[in-house]
């Protein structure tokens, strides 16, 4: 299944300046520029993925930059908003993670960026499921983060369901997330992770 839809929270810049630590330009690489918006749905700074021409992650010290932004906005709570979200919202810590679970779904799958953020998630009102679509992390991060929102919504009375990617985790990574899955089974097995029939 190929995505049928651009979301208007993601933009490609052909050749984003990269700064270092000490503010110094290191070179210009496309990047992926997303809008990283609050629990309440306002814009409150911007997301950067620096690739390289073939579209893998550049190599750079830190390929994923949040931008600095007020001190009065936080991003507790928000994430990207990649489409409108229905009464069952999907939920990923990386925007291709959420990218992968819309495209085999069809699926409202946003990214809350990180796992401290994921776990501080706010859905927005209309929303009566949520399925975590959580990485599958060698320290535990991505499970904890995880668990720590799912008990937290489940409290407050909303449905939750927290779905981790099955099989071992590859020597050398980091661990697994539902991106490979896709790109190593295809789009069924997601489906049928949470019994979802894709959209046409």
């Amino acid at each position: 299944m190929v995505l049928r839809f651009y979301p208007e929270t993601l933009r490609l810049h052909p050749a984003l300046p990269y700064y270092d630590s000490a503010g110094v330009e290191l070179g210009h690489w496309p990047a992926l520029v997303a809008v990283v918006a609050g629990a309440d749905g306002q814009p409150v700074t911007l997301h950067r993925t620096y690739l390289t021409a073939e579209g893998a992650k550049a190599p750079v010290e830190h390929a994923n930059k949040l931008m600095a932004y007020p001190a009065e906005r936080t991003l507790g709570g928000g994430a990207i908003r990649l489409l409108p979200a229905g009464s069952t919202l999907g939920l990923a810590e990386g925007i291709e993670t959420a990218l992968a679970v819309t495209q085999a779904t069809g699926l409202a799958t946003w990214p809350a960026v990180s796992a401290g953020l994921l776990a501080q998630f706010q859905p927005p009102a209309g929303v009566h499921e949520v399925l975590i679509w959580a990485d599958q992390d060698r320290s535990g991060a991505g499970q904890g983060a995880a668990t720590v929102l799912a008990e937290r919504l489940n409290t407050a009375g909303r449905a939750v369901r927290i779905l981790l990617p099955s099989g071992p985790i590859p020597a050398g990574a980091k661990g697994v997330d539902w991106l490979d899955i896709l790109n190593a089974v295809g789009g069924a097995a997601i489906r049928a992770a949470a019994a979802i029939q894709a959209l046409a």
